[in-house]
């Protein structure tokens, strides 16, 4: 694990107005407090927060910056931002709850929860399935009809261009990133229950988890107190913009609005210690890669490593490196940029937030990981170390096998 200078003192965290919340026993912590600063400051991103968790403990909560440019009010790991494509995870944590409570088939066509969807042929919407759509697997051409929804048109607008769509491969063979099929998992969800699909995410993820502030849609974001702006190049510097509505509209698809504190909660449920929440089962069917992106990751923390593979899975999305997997997925929408990640084997989750477009949140989520996950060296003593380990259990299975023979 590549952790330089950890010895830094945690208190030389703030810095360029940047608040990190208490001195946690990780220096880890301290580092990107400094980190976190220096790149939104480099880009004159107005404001951003994050969290870091480490197994069930929050190790750093931690801020920089203002919620809209010319106003007093300073960003804290409790402002609000819009979560964009964050929001998918959000759904595949519902649907798959849906689906182990036997109220919602992932294999059935997604034409039996959406019938007023019509598709080039009838044979076309029986072979597209809900977790096709779940996993990003849906055959068409990607971001099909999204210039329409940054036209501002409705769903129901939309909906009935679908129709015009050929597929570019089989359902479920080629990676395809979708925004308007994804949003009517929502509409899939409310068939399957009767209620509001916000509802559902409420009472089955922000409750139980204790994410306060997270809420749904325009008049969410709006109605909360403490909440960052989005933010727009202009002139030489940031300028604050309205949020639109646009992508709300589809609200499985980007309509989460959410803090660095509630984010910390929900990935720690993520790394297994909320399992009344998010069960065993449920984890192992969100961690599941199902359909494969082309391509190999291009951030340098990546390219130390053999056998490196990008995944698309049930809302998630998944990078699996030398027998290890990290889960994570980011977003953008007008005037913000959120990211989340964790790491089931060694126990750290990330939480990003901006209130602007400025690519920082990749950076800084580059090196964090590079700090955190182990280097191929390690990965390979460590599974030569299993290999050896198992090996007398092997021998002894062996030798029981023969002794039954005999």
């Amino acid at each position: 694990m590549n952790r330089t200078c950890l010895g830094r003192l945690a208190s030389a965290a703030l810095l360029w107005s940047g608040t990190l919340l208490a001195a946690p026993a990780d220096p880890l912590a301290g580092q990107f407090q400094q980190q976190f600063n220096q790149q939104l400051q480099q880009a004159k991103v107005p404001g951003g927060a994050f969290a870091i968790v480490r197994h069930d403990q929050v190790i750093a909560l931690g801020s920089y910056g203002v919620r809209a440019v010319g106003e007093p009010a300073r960003v804290n790991p409790d402002t609000v931002f819009r979560l964009a494509s964050v929001s998918k995870t959000f759904a595949g944590n519902l649907l798959v709850q849906l689906s182990q409570q036997g109220r919602l088939d992932l294999h059935a066509p997604l034409k039996s929860y959406v019938p007023e969807l019509k598709l080039r042929s009838p044979q076309l919407e029986q072979s597209v399935s809900v977790e096709q759509i779940l996993s990003q697997g849906s055959g068409f051409w990607a971001h099909a009809f999204e210039d329409l929804i940054e036209a501002d048109k409705t769903p129901a607008e939309i909906l009935p261009r679908l129709a015009e769509l050929a597929p570019v491969c089989a359902p479920g063979r080629c990676y395809s990133y979708q925004n308007v099929f994804f949003g009517l998992l929502g509409r899939a969800a409310e068939q399957s229950t009767g209620q509001p699909y916000e509802q559902l995410v409420s009472q089955k993820v922000f409750t139980p988890l204790a994410m306060q502030s997270a809420s749904y849609g325009l008049t969410g974001l709006l109605a909360s107190r403490n909440k960052a702006l989005p933010h727009q190049r202009g002139g030489k510097g940031w300028r604050t913009i309205k949020p639109k509505p646009n992508f709300y509209r589809f609200p499985a698809a980007a309509g989460v609005n959410a803090s660095a504190r509630d984010l910390a909660r929900y990935l720690i449920a993520m790394l297994g210690h909320r399992p009344e929440v998010m069960t065993p089962a449920m984890l192992a069917q969100l961690q599941q890669p199902l359909v494969k992106m082309p391509g190999k990751p291009r951030w340098p923390v990546w390219q130390q490593y053999k056998n490196v593979s990008a995944w698309y899975g049930r809302g998630w999305r998944m990078v699996q490196f030398s027998g290890d997997t990290l889960y994570y997925h980011a977003g953008v929408v007008d005037g913000y940029r959120p990211y989340i990640a964790y790491s089931p084997s060694t126990g750290y989750g990330l939480v990003l937030l901006t209130n602007a477009e400025a690519d920082v949140t990749g950076k800084l989520a580059g090196w964090f990981w590079q700090q955190v996950l182990p280097s191929q060296q390690q990965l390979a003593r460590r599974q030569q170390a299993e290999h050896s380990r198992q090996r007398p259990e092997r021998q002894q299975r062996a030798g029981a096998v023969q002794g039954e023979a005999r």
